[in-house]
């Protein structure tokens, strides 16, 4: 799944990728396991500093078929971090992060199509330093291609 992000509050863009694997559950509904990897690029320009921001989500979730349209929401931990530079000087924080999402689409054959919020929230103490009680939301647009679909 390829997805390209636009953050809710924050000035960046960003682009992603993930892999599904999903789990049939009756006739109309599957269990997924989603891992995957984003990043954005500040696009702030009156600020010297200039700060990459990643994300390295494992959600667990529920896609319930509706015909050819779904609704999956999502939930789990991964890390939220990125790179941080200023003046030549750069700092690499990461702290451990509760992760949640809800996304609907549609399928069309072996392809999907579809459009994701997510929202990641930095669940680590003070010493966590800059990412500390930090949230990041985004909402993406998605496609993808399912390799091992049945018919």
């Amino acid at each position: 799944m390829v997805e390209s992000t636009v953050p809710v509050y924050q000035n960046d863009q960003g682009f992603g990728g993930f892999i599904k694997g999903a789990y049939g559950v009756g006739k109309s509904a599957q269990l997924t396991l989603t891992a995957g990897y984003s990043t954005f690029h500040s696009n702030n320009s009156i600020e010297a500093q200039k700060t990459t921001t990643r994300l390295i989500p494992f959600l667990a979730g529920y896609k319930q078929n509706i015909n050819k349209f779904y609704v999956e929401p999502q939930i789990g931990f991964g890390e939220l971090g990125g790179t941080i530079s200023e003046h030549g000087d750069f700092a690499r924080p990461s702290v451990a992060a509760l992760f949640w999402a809800v996304g609907a689409g549609v399928n069309i054959k072996q392809f999907e199509m579809g459009l994701r919020f997510q929202s990641a929230h930095g669940i680590e103490g003070n010493s966590a330093g800059v990412w500390h009680n930090q949230n990041f939301h985004y909402t993406s647009v998605y496609f993808s291609y399912n390799l091992f679909r049945r018919k």
